[in-house]
């Protein structure tokens, strides 16, 4: 059964990144909107090492895209510790970030996964502020340990576009 999205949410992936952003103090809600954006991020992973035939390449790809799982099994756990109830992360079929189907899909470029990498340097600050701010030490931890394999995502990219550099 897919999940819905609640009147006032972002309704597209590309809207949810952007409401993420520019959160400061993240409510239940937005907890709620990233434990769908983590979760869609796993398969969106996997969409893009469709863009190339390179095994080490699809490896590191897949990589992030399984802790992109464990990130929205995280901030579903800090949803739960905040009061906003279970919240668990979907199945890719059931994400409504998702709803569109099949994402087109380009190939693989050193200068696409540079790209790709600072914006997963930029989650680890988002998740740090993000913990800052509550007041759940639980909750804060969990976001913290997905801000530091933000950095190890936006690593990961980098030793990919070396090696497709090499």
């Amino acid at each position: 059964m897919s999940v819905a999205l609640e009147p006032g949410w972002p309704q597209s992936i590309g809207e949810a990144f952007a409401h993420i952003g520019t959160v400061k103090a993240p409510s239940v809600d937005d907890l709620k909107i990233m434990v769908l954006v983590e979760a869609a991020s796993e398969t969106l992973y996997r969409a893009t090492a469709e863009g190339t035939d390179r095994a080490d390449v699809i490896e590191l790809l897949h990589h992030n895209g399984r802790e992109e799982m464990k990130h929205a099994q995280r901030a579903s756990q800090a949803v739960a510790l905040l009061g906003g109830g279970e919240f668990p992360p979907p199945l890719a079929d059931e994400n409504p970030y998702l709803a569109a189907g099949k994402f087109p899909f380009a190939p693989v470029t050193p200068e696409g996964l540079r790209k790709l990498a600072q914006g997963e340097f930029g989650g680890e600050a988002l998740y740090e502020g993000w913990a800052a701010s509550l007041d759940n030490a639980e909750a804060a931890t969990l976001l913290r340990l997905n801000g530091k394999e933000e950095t190890d995502h936006g690593n990961r990219l980098l030793q990919a576009a070396a090696l497709l550099e090499g």
